[in-house]
């Protein structure tokens, strides 16, 4: 079980950083501190929280899934970053 709680929050934190977003801003979009989002993004010894995985769900819907199951399905919109980042090329190259 530890295994998969590593994965679920390494999953956590590729989304975080793909993203980008800045810990200011995760708080105004989630309601969580932006201390705890600064803790995350770092990496800390911290274990990323009930919190933090309901405020990414809400604000990224579309990596539930993959954060979760470490699935996809592009058709029902669950992608992980790495379905998403060539989408980005294509559009900004089409």
């Amino acid at each position: 079980m530890h295994a998969t709680i590593k994965t679920l929050r390494q999953r956590l934190f590729k989304v975080i950083d793909f993203k980008r977003e800045a810990s200011k801003i995760l708080e105004e979009t989630t309601g969580v501190d932006r201390a705890k989002w600064s803790n995350i993004k770092r990496k800390d010894p911290i274990r990323a929280a009930e919190e933090h995985l309901e405020a990414v769900f809400k604000l990224w819907p579309e990596y539930a899934l993959w954060i979760a199951t470490e699935k996809t399905n592009p058709e029902a919109g669950q992608i992980s970053p790495e379905l998403e980042d060539p989408l980005q090329k294509l559009e900004k190259a089409g």
